[in-house]
């Protein structure tokens, strides 16, 4: 490799890497836009009740927490104050103003995560060496009334779990309130569950915590949205109630009312984790009503929008370079496009390194194209169909002589006619799911099966047969990297990386040495 070839090669690896690393550190942008699997919306509408006029209003809102990442977040405060009261349990919205009487709002955009929790194992008592003189918070018994805590503690006695160890007594409390506390799904007291053996969401896990404190395990209620139940017309939630012990250092979900103890689960997105010190989240408030609704974000794997805005704010000259710039069917378009490269690479690896066959240099990309625009099992059983139909098509008209132009005419006549004949069998019976017909198959086709015929009659049916699977081979291939989401994404963003690209199409142009395939076919003259 000469100084300008090695020159040349440099060049086009290092301005692609300084070209992001100015993105990231000068233009200050994210390196991929935010991915949003498992994002939701939450929208939480708030109104005063009929007859009432208050200036002060307050609701849990979304913070950090291990299964919640807020990733965007406002208020809607029309003419009152907003504020945030931040606890380590929960954030509490704070609206205050002169006779609050119109609807106020909260939006979010939250990472959902789940609780990955698998059952934990027996504790096994050590001896302290210091006695506790300060009794840990979620031990604490002072936001429960003295009337709850005498009908707990018969409740207790009845139950005795203070002889096992700590697993094996929340276990034994969570079976009892699952088992023996009817679900209601009326509003009702702690004192009230106690008393009548039935229960919410809301008092059973108040009672759960309550017993479990009372055995010395740190327990919590937690406030938050089970997107698991919810209605699917109007995407509108209520608030639900579940428990969190601790073992080991580590918080296990419980839910009694759903009967799940220390079980990995998703769908619970926890806004507030100290229900026993704000008793009426559990409640209807007397001055106001609240209406919730969730949605799923993950349109796409990543938020365009957001990244679009994000570059449109920058200081930087690439608001008006970049490829988010273009209108949103231009990007979609480009998305595909902008892998057809990559797929040239895997071809010239395949031809160039191993000795794959394949018809033409570009065919088997087209045909990932095909492919990919229409149906995999669709442009495979159609693509197979035309090479038989033209293969018959062209002996048939060798009776005639006819010119090349006119023989490619009735091929391509014969290519419409079947994608009509699939088209609608496939609207019919539904054989091929998410089909769109494009105009790819009718060029790709048509010129495939006409150099196939050829090849046939030049090079023999096996040899043929040969280079048919290669293409195949290779188009499935790039049809794979086609699908491959992070990939597209990743070139799309910085499309200067396909410098890069070019830099290993020179490597391999420059490449003299023995393809893999020659390898076997000349083996024995390499053992002699």
């Amino acid at each position: 490799m000469d100084r300008k070839t090695y020159i040349t090669i440099v060049l086009l690896i290092v301005i692609p890497i300084l070209s992001i690393l100015y993105k990231l550190n000068v233009a200050e942008l994210s390196l991929l836009p935010v991915a949003v699997d498992d994002t939701v919306n939450v929208q939480v509408v708030i109104s005063p009740k009929e007859n009432v006029a208050i200036s002060e209003v307050n609701f849990p809102i979304p913070k950090q927490f291990i299964q919640s990442k807020v990733l965007k977040s406002n208020t809607k405060t029309e003419d009152l104050e907003f504020r945030v009261l931040k606890k380590q349990y929960g954030h509490l919205g704070i609206w205050e103003g002169e006779d609050w009487n119109s609807p106020i709002g909260y939006y979010a955009k939250i990472k959902m995560l789940p609780y990955e929790n698998a059952d934990p194992e027996p504790e096994i008592p050590t001896p302290t060496k210091k006695p506790v003189t300060k009794e840990p918070y979620y031990l604490s018994l002072k936001h429960y009334s003295s009337e709850e805590l005498i009908l707990a503690k018969k409740l207790y006695e009845q139950i005795h779990p203070y002889d096992k160890d700590n697993v094996s007594s929340a276990k034994q409390i969570y079976y009892f309130i699952s088992e023996e506390i009817i679900n209601t799904y009326k509003d009702i007291s702690l004192s009230d569950t106690i008393r009548l053996g039935s229960g919410s969401a809301y008092s059973q896990a108040l009672l759960f915590s309550l017993l479990c404190r009372m055995r010395g395990i740190q327990a919590r209620t937690v406030a938050g949205f089970d997107l698991n139940k919810q209605t699917e017309k109007d995407n509108k939630s209520k608030i639900t109630f579940w428990n969190e012990i601790r073992f080991h250092g580590k918080w296990y979900f419980v839910s009694t009312y759903k009967n799940v103890f220390a079980s990995s689960v998703s769908g619970y997105l926890p806004i507030w984790k100290s229900v026993e010190e704000k008793r009426n989240l559990g409640e209807d408030p007397a001055t106001f009503r609240y209406t919730a609704y969730i949605t799923k974000s993950n349109v796409n794997r990543y938020n365009f929008k957001e990244y679009s805005e994000e570059i449109a704010s920058s200081n930087s000259f690439l608001r008006y370079y970049s490829l988010y710039s273009l209108p949103t069917p231009l990007q979609n378009l480009f998305r595909l496009v902008i892998l057809i490269p990559i797929g040239a690479l895997v071809l010239s690896v395949a031809r160039n390194m191993i000795g794959i066959p394949t018809f033409g240099i570009f065919t088997p990309i087209l045909l990932a194209m095909f492919f990919y625009e229409t149906n995999l099992w669709f442009g495979i059983g159609f693509f197979l169909l035309m090479i038989g139909l033209g293969f018959f098509e062209r002996y048939a008209l060798d009776k005639f002589y006819l010119l090349a132009v006119p023989r490619l005419s009735i091929l391509l006549t014969i290519t419409v006619l079947t994608l009509i004949l699939f088209s609608i069998l496939n609207e019919e019976i539904s054989i091929f799911n998410q089909m769109s017909v494009t105009l790819f198959p009718i060029v790709i086709t048509t010129i495939f099966v006409e150099r196939f015929s050829i090849m046939i009659i030049e090079e023999g049916v096996m040899h043929t047969m040969v280079t048919l699977l290669g293409t195949l081979v290779i188009a499935l291939i790039s049809y794979m990297i086609f699908f491959f989401g992070s990939l597209q994404i990743l070139f799309f963003t910085h499309p200067e990386l396909l410098l890069i690209v070019i830099a290993i199409q020179i490597f391999l142009g420059l490449y003299k040495g023995y393809r893999v395939s020659e390898l076997f076919r000349f083996k024995e003259i390499f053992k002699s």
